[in-house]
């Protein structure tokens, strides 16, 4: 974070002093009450805990701005206290004005899926080039952690890239509202986080809030022609750049003749009447769409297209994110961990499909927290096990009781009793894949990753994968 003097945050902010004094320099802003802190910080207090300042009387310089100072005690001589009106209007003000503090590129990526491989294409191509990059960690990108990443900022910082997810209506154009993305990718919409909005629909439509507050003169919005629900919910008549990804002709960066190989995918793209040799690490169709949109970011801010290609080239692939890995007696083990939706796990048993090359295919399957337990929820398993039926899977193992409906859609597809297991722990699974593990077994791993931290998860894990090896040495 740039350091800034608290005398001008508090009057940005319409705050008062009314404990302490003294015009510190500000080098961390947080935004809830924690027992430890660092020196220098300014606590925004959101969390509206009670806050003991016996806790930070070792620390120098600390701050709190709050709308309720009756919550904050035993203060001492040394830490200020800054009462507002109104916590969270201070805060997105300070937020704000701490981000058109510095005239950099700011790209924000959202998408069903995808967000997360994207940006870290983004990131890969644009460190390679010397850019200094702030940007999401993983896949952690609920909107206030995002917020601090953005207070990571500083004048040392040439591009910032944001995942900025749906989790309810409203999510989206807030986010937007603090970054201020000048590039914004839209990836994909399909069926997500249910239990945040009431309807697919209603998905769909907190997904068009990417527009929201985007220069219609300046902005560059890039979205997926190939997405026929984007088309649905984007109006993009008042727009003067909107850049197409896809295999369409249309398409501003267009893919043709996409193919496996050896641990990835090679594909020809053209843009503006030139065409490029490209070649991404790690399986599947989706991973090209997912560097044709990074691809497209990156030139927004003067990359070269045959630089960004050949970066890309190099790009190691998210962990959990349809990892193929070699696991015990020469199984192989697709470790697609991180996290599921319907459009996720879809793609992962038609890649499955796509590189079994006449092996055994062993699918777990499990439940989509974000999906919720509504009637659309439902309705998505059920397709997933239409899906599980059409890949012709050997053995379906359904892990948890809220996917019970991916195997009971198999079954009513045609699915054999024998060929169709429902599963709770990871010790049941492991009994029923040890017949199964040798070179000639391809294990799908599409549980999401807070049921692989249980522990019979963990164990399950470790022996099918008791070398932890980062695979991508294997071909199709």
């Amino acid at each position: 974070m740039k350091s800034l003097p608290l005398r001008d945050i508090v009057q940005l902010i319409g705050g008062r002093v009314i404990h302490g004094s003294g015009n510190p320099m500000i080098r961390n802003v947080i935004d809830w009450s924690k027992k430890e802190i660092d020196d220098h910080t300014l606590v925004f207090h959101l969390d509206r805990e009670p806050i003991h300042g016996k806790y930070w009387r070792v620390y120098q310089s600390v701050a709190i701005v709050t709308d309720q100072p009756e919550l904050c005690t035993d203060l001492g001589d040394s830490i200020i206290l800054i009462q507002v009106d109104q916590i969270e209007q201070a805060y997105e003000q300070f937020v704000q004005y701490y981000r058109n503090l510095f005239p950099i590129p700011v790209i924000g990526i959202t998408g069903t899926c995808g967000k997360t491989t994207t940006k870290e294409m983004i990131r890969h191509i644009l460190e390679e080039e010397d850019y200094t990059v702030t940007a999401t960690w993983r896949s952690i990108n609920d909107i206030w952690d995002n917020v601090e990443y953005m207070l990571e900022i500083d004048q040392h910082t040439d591009v910032a890239v944001f995942e900025i997810p749906v989790v309810h209506p409203g999510y989206l154009s807030t986010a937007c509202r603090y970054f201020q993305p000048q590039i914004r990718l839209l990836l994909n919409i399909d069926v997500h986080h249910l239990a945040g909005c009431e309807t697919p629909e209603e998905y769909m439509m907190a997904k068009a809030e990417i527009m929201e507050g985007l220069d219609p003169e300046n902005g560059v919005l890039i979205l997926n022609d190939d997405d026929e629900n984007i088309k649905k919910v984007i109006d993009v008549s008042g727009l003067k750049r909107v850049v197409y990804f896809g295999k369409t002709e249309r398409s501003d960066f267009r893919a043709k003749n996409i193919s496996y190989a050896d641990s990835g995918m090679t594909f020809e793209l053209e843009h503006q009447g030139q065409s490029y040799q490209g070649y991404v690490p790690g399986y599947g169709e989706h991973n090209v769409y997912n560097a044709l949109a990074a691809v497209a970011a990156v030139s927004c801010i003067g990359v070269k297209i045959e630089t960004a290609l050949h970066r890309l080239a190099g790009f190691v692939q998210v962990e959990e994110h349809l990892e193929v890995k070699t696991g015990v007696n020469g199984c192989t083990v697709l470790d697609d961990t991180w996290n599921s939706s319907p459009l996720s796990m879809a793609t992962a048993l038609q890649v499955m499909k796509d590189i079994s090359q006449g092996r055994k295919t062993i699918a777990l399957l499990g439940f989509m927290p974000q999906l919720g337990e509504s009637e659309y929820a439902q309705e998505q398993y059920a397709k997933m096990g239409e899906k599980a039926a059409e890949t012709n899977l050997d053995l379906l193992i359904v892990v948890g009781e809220e996917a019970e409906q991916i195997g009971l859609s198999a079954l009513r597809q045609g699915m054999s009793e024998d060929r169709v297991y429902f599963c709770e722990t990871g010790s049941q699974i492991f009994k029923i894949l040890e017949p199964h593990l040798d070179e000639n077994a391809m294990i799908l791993l599409k549980v999401t990753y807070r049921v692989m931290m249980r522990e019979s998860f963990i164990s399950l894990k470790s022996k099918l994968l008791p070398d932890q090896r980062r695979a991508g040495t294997d071909g199709p």
